[in-house]
């Protein structure tokens, strides 16, 4: 039984590596440019913080795909596991590299 449960836990944990990582990986390449490498937003840009936001994973997953005010859509740029794991990256606390 301890067996099982461990090879469980080894198989949902490298997914959820991998999604950690790519997130790592899209927020820095797509993100940083206009929200900061910390996520804390760019005065010039009047982009919000990530810190403060009170969005869920659903409503961020929305906002990256559809765009917002003066953000663009990604959707046509980013598959839905990219977006779902740029928000999963974003609501950890953006974790460091």
């Amino acid at each position: 039984m301890k067996r099982l449960a461990l090879l469980l836990a080894l198989a949902l944990a490298a997914p959820l590596a991998a999604a950690a990582e790519s997130g790592l990986v899209i927020f820095h390449t797509r993100c940083s440019r206009c929200h900061g490498e910390d996520g804390r937003g760019k005065a010039i840009f009047t982009t919000p913080s990530f810190l403060a936001s009170r969005l869920s994973a659903a409503e961020m997953e929305q906002v990256i795909a559809d765009g917002r005010a003066k953000m663009p859509s990604f959707k046509a740029r980013l598959s839905a596991a990219e977006v779902a794991a740029v928000a999963a990256y974003i609501k950890a606390g953006l974790p460091p590299r």
